[in-house]
């Protein structure tokens, strides 16, 4: 399990409401994606994208290679899914 802060995407600063928690479970074995909680005001822009994850049986991996429009909300999801993975606080916003 993972959580990944709002207030490190940079659509949430832009408009200027950052607070917030994203945290995804998995299955350690397989990396599939068993749940995806949002605690957030525009939790509601984000729900159906993480619907469609727990629906397709998706992993890490289908979450990583899935184009996230810069600067968007729905890259929470995406940041989320690489920390599992690698030290996001040193990537840059778009390097996968």
């Amino acid at each position: 399990m993972q959580y990944y802060p709002i207030s490190f995407v940079p659509k949430a600063k832009i408009i200027n409401d950052d607070r917030g928690v994203l945290k995804i479970v998995i299955n350690r074995k397989t990396e599939k994606i068993l749940g995806i909680h949002i605690l957030s005001r525009n939790a509601a822009d984000l729900i159906h994208e993480g619907v469609m994850i727990i629906k397709n049986h998706m992993t890490l991996d289908d979450v990583i290679n899935t184009i996230h429009v810069f600067p968007t909300l729905s890259e929470a999801i995406k940041l989320t899914a690489q920390s599992f993975k690698r030290d996001i606080s040193v990537i840059s916003c778009c390097i996968e």
